[in-house]
């Protein structure tokens, strides 16, 4: 049997796991594959969201730019009340300011009072324009294509937020234009109503400055750390801020490594299922396998078991035929023997017909009143000759109490056969048995105790199994129904009849053994099902 059970598991392994392992690495391969293009695609629309919102942060500088240069052509630039109009409809400008780039420290500012004559930016802005002179050809060069550049300053060393360009109409070819503007401001009064737009309720867009992890400015009801993840862009018109994006209700990294442990827990649970159903097959394949072998050891102890007797009685009977015994003495014991052999057999046969007609459910049970103490008294009177025969010392003890049950008689009295013949059996050397008959825990019993070999706790659970057996040469092995450690004969059908017939009356059997101390078996009938039994019969 080890044999075929390692081709049965290597057959399994080869057809069914490793496809099985093969197809869940495949598959975890294509989803992580999958959630990759996923997470790529997602990045490129993101990314599309923030490239609209920082184009409209741009257009909304291109639109100051214009009206700034067309002030210079106002007849009331001078006078302060289209400055001033300017300013206040477009308050995130601090200052704006006019200068020639080749002689940066001629610049003029305004602000909302008109033109400034004493301000700090006077010395810092020509300054940090004269540091960035590269950047300033350039802006040069995009006006000798035709293309308006604005572009944004920054220094280390200031705080200032500036906006450069070289407007296309002016009579002086090197004047620049600038704003110094207020980042805050700008981004929740005029970028704002923008990011809430386009985010809407479906994802969270927050502007941060530097390597802040806490937005200055975010579309989300709370405020979330740790956003560094997160797809962002640059701000263009502030070199020194951000913006993030990512879902409403949870981090898109979180959201894309959800999708993928959502589809490797479906795949695990899809391998747990093929692998239960694998072991469950394997288990199956191997019960029968082993109730093959059982059947198969079962037949041949049977076989030898009929044998026996059948050897016996043809003996005897022929030596008696052939007038071969001559004293009277010998014939009797011939005759004896001939009888019990037959009742051997006859009780053999009748317990694995029984038996197969309670496997197949043909048995059919008579249930009536019958006396518990009555039925061992009779089995014991039967036995008597055959347990004195045997060498064996009994006892019974009956319950004063008078034990009626709703039973059948012929099937109880079975069980208690079985039992006492296990008792005989598998006592050796300590030839005592003891019957009880009396009232446990809403219970009648019969109780059989033998001072036999007894059985180890290891072997008690299966016992009651069909064909079992406890052997000397392992610590299981289904044989028969013996319940001790020697190879006794036996068609190992004893106590799972009992058992059956044990079911069948609502009862149990329980045992209690330790090795070389004995065995007691009990059988247990419930007193409330034999109540209603008689009370439904009347």
């Amino acid at each position: 049997m080890p044999r075929s059970l390692t081709k049965v598991g290597l057959v399994l392994l080869v057809v069914f796991l490793l496809p099985a392992i093969f197809y869940s690495v495949r598959e975890l391969q294509a989803v992580r594959e999958n959630e990759l293009l996923i997470e790529e695609i997602y990045n490129e629309q993101l990314e599309a969201i923030l490239f609209s919102v920082n184009q409209y942060s741009e257009d909304i500088a291109r639109s100051w730019t214009k009206d700034w240069s067309s002030l210079q052509q106002d007849s009331l630039w001078q006078s302060g009340e289209t400055t001033n109009q300017f300013f206040n409809e477009n308050y995130a400008i601090k200052e704006g300011f006019i200068m020639d780039s080749l002689a940066s420290a001629d610049i003029r500012l305004y602000s909302d009072e008109g033109e400034v004559f004493f301000s700090a930016n006077q010395d810092i802005i020509p300054k940090l324009i004269s540091n960035q002179q590269q950047v300033i050809k350039r802006l040069f060069s995009y006006r000798e294509n035709g293309y308006l550049k604005i572009q944004p300053l920054f220094s280390d060393t200031s705080s200032l937020e500036l906006l450069v360009f070289l407007p296309a109409t002016i009579d002086n070819a090197t004047a620049l234009y600038g704003f110094v503007l207020d980042p805050t401001v700008f981004v929740n009064d005029f970028l704002g109503p923008r990011i809430h737009a386009i985010a809407q309720e479906e994802f969270v867009i927050s502007v941060h400055k530097k390597l802040a992890e806490v937005p200055f400015y975010t579309t989300a009801t709370h405020i979330k750390h740790g956003v560094s993840q997160a797809p962002r862009k640059p701000l263009w018109l502030f070199p020194d801020y951000y913006l993030t994006i990512r879902l409403e209700d949870q981090e898109k990294p979180t959201w894309a490594e959800q999708r993928f442990r959502t589809n490797l827990f479906l795949i695990i649970g899809l391998n747990a299922v093929l692998l239960l159903g694998a072991w469950f097959v394997f288990r199956t394949i191997k019960k029968e396998i082993e109730l093959a072998r059982i059947k198969s050891d079962f037949v041949s102890n049977v076989s030898h078991e009929i044998r026996t007797p059948l050897a016996l009685i043809s003996m005897f009977s022929e030596t008696l035929m052939m007038n071969r015994v001559k004293s009277e003495e010998k014939k009797q014991e011939y005759y004896r023997i001939v009888n019990q052999e037959s009742q051997r057999l006859t009780n053999m046969v009748n317990k694995i017909l029984n038996f197969s007609k309670m496997e197949a459910g043909k048995h059919r049970f008579t249930f009536e009143p019958i006396n518990l103490n009555e039925i061992v008294a009779r089995v014991l009177e039967s036995y008597d000759f055959h347990l004195k025969n045997e060498g064996f010392h009994y006892h019974f003890h009956p319950s004063e109490t008078e034990l009626t049950i709703n039973g059948d008689q012929e099937g109880i009295t079975e069980a208690i056969i079985n039992l006492l013949d296990n008792a005989i059996k598998y006592s050796d050397e300590h030839k005592e048995i003891s019957v009880l008959t009396g009232i446990n825990e809403g219970y009648y019993f019969v109780e059989i105790q033998d001072k036999g070999m007894g059985i180890s706790e290891a072997n008690q659970k299966a016992i009651f199994e069909k064909f079992f057996r406890v052997s000397t040469s392992a610590p299981v092995q289904r044989v028969n129904s013996s319940t001790n450690g020697s190879p006794h004969s036996g068609t190992g059908l004893g106590l799972s009849l009992v058992k059956y017939i044990m079911d069948v009356h609502k009862g149990t059997i329980t045992l209690t053994s330790h090795p070389k101390k004995g065995s007691n078996f009990r059988l247990n009938f419930p007193i409330r099902y034999r109540v209603e039994k008689l009370i439904a019969n009347e």
